[in-house]
């Protein structure tokens, strides 16, 4: 039986990474160099800074309620409605702050219910393989997120035909979502609400707000650098963390399975556990470092050659910043299933407070070098208080029955 479960666990895990291959093999192999080098790097540095308000929310919202309904269920018998229509409260605060700061960079009405459409489906998304979680499918995990990433291919084609870079993002995040609404059913019925919403509400905007506080850290470089050096600095830092964010990403697979097994069956950890854990994810993030090492230069003279003189400076520090975030990720999503939601929101709150203080005062003195050692800076603390957390909570709280379920 013990055997069996663990082929499971591993066929689970190949079917999420595969997943997130071919949804960021096409956005980085494809999506992304093509319009660097059809836009030109200011150009660029623009739409990244629009995407930055999208990748911010769409974690931070539909991600965050993701992982919030998989914890819940242990305690409550919570419905589709609590959290479809939580989302679409919160999405509506969030499009209109983001139409607001980006105003100038969206420009004109199209773009305007562009961006609003891109955000709405971008933050469904996240939620939606939630379907696939709570079933433990992840064989139509895998589906999902490959119909995502044939979308955007199929949105590339359409940006060619009309010049309209949203309609790439616009047309992956819809294919994903019609194959759930389809085969799923956590959108429908779509409103039917529980008694526990205000609980859901209550929690789940907490988990939110940590989210956020995360997500506005990972993608301060887009807009800070776009603010203070402008778009051509957006587009260096971002080639330069590539090979480092899309490991980053991977670790999203081996999250998605520690939280769902963990919540299924409502296993607590004990702090040795929580530290051969840690230990495992130390070494991991040491190979992975020197992966990047060997690999940016190489995919950044393959993909983005006439930026490599400019980025080269500090591919080492970039990439050891985002082995950091891969680590912490990895470290916050286990913390996650034994402290309470409060506590992670008040260390990703500590953590964006030095992000900001350090990156003002290093930028200012060393342009992108000063800014890319000030994250990294930032990221080692974040560690250190991460394994701190983890280290005085595990083991602590009682395991509770867990409780059938509707959706």
């Amino acid at each position: 039986m013990e055997i069996r479960k663990t082929k499971k666990i591993a066929a689970n895990t190949l079917y999420t990474i595969a997943g997130a291959l071919v949804l960021n093999g096409v956005l980085q192999l494809l999506v992304y160099p093509k319009l660097q080098a059809e836009l030109g790097a200011e150009a660029n540095g623009t739409v990244l800074f629009i995407m930055a308000f999208v990748n911010i929310l769409g974690p931070s919202i539909g991600q965050a309620l993701n992982n919030s309904r998989l914890v819940l269920r242990r305690d409550m018998d919570v419905r589709n409605g609590d959290y479809n229509t939580l989302i679409l409260m919160l999405t509506g605060v969030g499009i209109a702050v983001t139409l607001v700061l980006s105003a100038s960079s969206i420009g004109g009405r199209a773009g305007f219910f562009l961006t609003a459409l891109l955000i709405l489906l971008t933050n469904f998304r996240y939620y939606g393989d939630v379907e696939y979680r709570l079933s433990l499918d992840y064989r139509s995990y895998f589906i999902y997120y490959a119909l995502c990433g044939a979308g955007y291919a199929a949105g590339y084609l359409l940006y060619r035909a009309t010049g309209i870079w949203y309609l790439i993002f616009i047309t992956g995040e819809a294919a994903a979502l019609v194959f759930v609404w389809l085969r799923g059913r956590i959108f429908r019925p779509f409103f039917r609400m529980s008694p526990y919403f205000s609980a859901v509400l209550t929690r789940g905007s907490v988990l939110v707000m940590s989210y956020f506080v995360t997500n506005l850290t990972l993608n301060i470089d887009r807009i800070y650098l776009k603010a203070t050096l402008g778009g051509e600095a957006v587009t260096l830092y971002y080639v330069a963390s590539l090979i480092g964010k899309t490991l980053v990403l991977f670790i999203a697979p081996v999250n998605t399975i520690l939280i769902s097994y963990m919540t299924k069956d409502n296993i607590r950890l004990t702090r040795r556990k929580f530290l051969l854990y840690a230990g495992a994810g130390i070494a991991a993030s040491a190979v992975f470092f020197l992966l990047c090492q060997i690999g940016t230069p190489l995919f950044i003279r393959l993909f983005y050659p006439s930026l490599y003189e400019s980025v080269r400076p500090i591919i080492t520090v970039v990439n050891l910043t985002q082995i950091l975030a891969m680590l912490s990720a990895y470290l916050f999503i286990i913390v996650l299933t034994f402290t309470g939601p409060h506590w992670q929101l008040l260390l990703q709150t500590l953590h964006l407070g030095a992000v900001l203080l350090l990156i003002m005062l290093m930028t200012a003195k060393g342009g992108l070098t000063g800014f890319s050692n000030g994250v990294l800076i930032a990221n080692t603390l974040r560690i250190a208080a991460v394994l701190v957390l983890g280290t005085v909570f595990a083991g602590r709280g009682k395991t509770k029955e867990p409780v059938e379920k509707k959706r």
